[in-house]
């Protein structure tokens, strides 16, 4: 990424329609918190998780090519989509760290710690976006492999964020107005985020990491009857594995599957809910089946994010043995090395 095509990244938001109707929006309503006394306190919650919110989702649509959609009730909703509200929850612990090191140790240490904390926080956030998983963005391991696989192109990302940060301090300290210090801060923010998408999708991150969205769509419209009975055969199988029974709560998952319309989408349903457990090795050997599947069916860029996610979630993920040939295969039509030398393939 050149110089001159980092700058329009930067401008991005500005050039976005619906990025700078959004900004403008969360500037209206910051200011009317801070006009609002002791009921802006109300207003700042309902505000506060939207902002956070809505940023990802700029992160998420810039990551897969696509124009951002215009902000809607749905960000002011706290029940939906708890993992995007993570970011939120991240900047509080860094402030606090950041605040505890500069009182405890000193401000260069502190200083210090903020650059370390810039270099990480754009890859963290690359995960969440395209994983939904706020553990897997705390994972220094995919920290390490999406930074390696975005290059020096990702580290634009926090030289921009701390010129940005750096200016709003100036800002600030020079007694700029409220209102030009908090569109400062707003603008920087959304930067940071369109940005990063900006790269994620120029290294094709998208083929590797996140959630097919044609299958996020089939949860939408999925039966109720059926997504109740999908919990209860994962809840049964819970009870197996947790009892040291992996094998049979497996055995469990795929008899389920087995009667399905659509094996595929059940298998994808079942290997993001096993995810969400304590443990997740049941998950990932269900993945192993699950690119079985894949590999006869010849859906090779499904197959590529599955082996990608389960990489992420534990490095010493293999396919089971009889599939290695085909995964290396795969692997070489599509030019991904990188994953060869994970998997250990050659």
């Amino acid at each position: 990424m050149k110089p001159t095509e980092v700058l329009r990244e930067v401008l991005y938001p500005l050039t976005d329609l619906a990025i700078l109707l959004a900004m403008l929006l969360f500037l209206a309503l910051s200011a009317l918190v801070s006009a609002a006394g002791l009921f802006g306190i109300w207003l700042a919650v309902i505000l506060v998780p939207a902002f956070f919110r809505y940023a990802l989702y700029v992160l998420e649509a810039r990551a897969h090519g696509r124009a951002a959609e215009p902000p809607g009730g749905e960000l002011f909703n706290w029940v939906e989509n708890n993992w995007s509200l993570f970011p939120l929850l991240l900047l509080l612990i860094c402030g606090w760290l950041l605040g505890l090191v500069a009182h405890r140790v000193s401000l260069a240490a502190a200083l210090l710690l903020a650059a370390v904390l810039c270099t990480l926080i754009p890859a963290s956030m690359g995960i969440l976006g395209l994983s939904h998983s706020p553990l897997q963005s705390l994972n220094p391991l995919a920290l390490q492999r999406v930074m390696a696989a975005c290059g020096r192109q990702y580290f634009w990302i926090p030289a921009v964020l701390l010129l940005a940060v750096a200016g709003v301090l100036l800002l600030d300290r020079a007694g700029a107005p409220t209102i030009v210090v908090s569109a400062a801060a707003i603008y920087a923010y959304f930067v940071l985020f369109s940005l990063t998408g900006a790269v994620l999708h120029s290294r094709e991150m998208t083929a590797r990491v996140d959630i097919p969205e044609a299958l996020q769509a089939s949860d939408a419209v999925l039966g109720q009857r059926l997504q109740v009975e999908r919990k209860k055969v994962a809840g049964h199988a819970y009870g197996f594995v947790s009892r040291g029974n992996r094998a049979g709560g497996l055995r469990h998952i795929e008899r389920w599957i087995a009667r399905e319309d659509d094996a595929g989408v059940a298998y994808e349903w079942f290997f993001r809910e096993l995810l969400g457990w304590e443990n997740t090795d049941a998950a990932l050997f269900l993945a192993q089946d699950y690119l079985q599947r894949l590999l006869a069916e010849e859906r090779d860029i499904a197959a590529i994010k599955l082996i990608s996610r389960c990489l992420l979630e534990d490095a010493t993920f293999r396919p089971l043995t009889g599939d290695g040939q085909a995964v290396l295969q795969l692997l070489e039509r599509h030019g991904r090395d990188d994953l060869i030398g994970q998997l250990d393939l050659r």
